[in-house]
């Protein structure tokens, strides 16, 4: 491991020795977190923790003992974290709750897939970067037309639309 970014003046037998338990690192992981992924990020963050704090290694206690008890309170402060950043929202008014989403139904999925499989696919994907928030003129450069062009569009398709929900 390269040394060069070390402005705290680590020997570099310390980083050496870190990274020669990494694969033990990696096998504690596993008894914290489920997936591949979480684990080596938790191992990550673990190195990280003990690059930074590497003065408050004893060697005493053992390294796999203080590597140890290093992962416990990175996994430790990420529960807190997470704790600290629940809050509750007062929302008598119902405000806030309209702006939540919800989790679309398999029902909900076929309707707009059919509705989808109705429109041209031109008009479609008109509607549909309307509805994500797509300005007309960003829509009309991305597919070669001018605004005015975009808003015809997005009319028509409106337009069947509604005629194919009233009927």
């Amino acid at each position: 491991m390269s040394n060069n970014h070390n402005v705290e003046g680590r020997p570099p037998a310390f980083d050496a020795k870190l990274m020669q338990y990494r694969p033990g690192l990696l096998k504690l992981a596993g008894k914290f977190t489920t997936t591949s992924e979480e684990r080596h990020d938790l191992v990550t963050d673990t190195i990280i923790y003990c690059l930074r704090n590497w003065q408050s290694f004893r060697e005493d206690g053992g390294f796999w003992n203080w590597l140890y008890w290093s992962m416990r309170g990175v996994v430790g402060n990420k529960k807190e974290g997470v704790k600290a950043r629940i809050t509750l929202v007062q929302d008598s008014d119902g405000v806030f709750a309209a702006t939540r989403g919800i989790a679309p139904s398999q029902l909900d999925y076929v309707e707009i897939c059919q509705i989808m499989r109705s429109m041209s696919a031109r008009g479609g994907g008109v509607v549909v970067r309307r509805a994500m928030g797509h300005t007309l003129p960003e829509i009309g450069a991305a597919i070669g037309v001018t605004a005015e062009r975009v808003r015809q569009i997005e009319n028509r398709e409106r337009g069947r639309l509604l005629k194919r929900r009233a009927g």
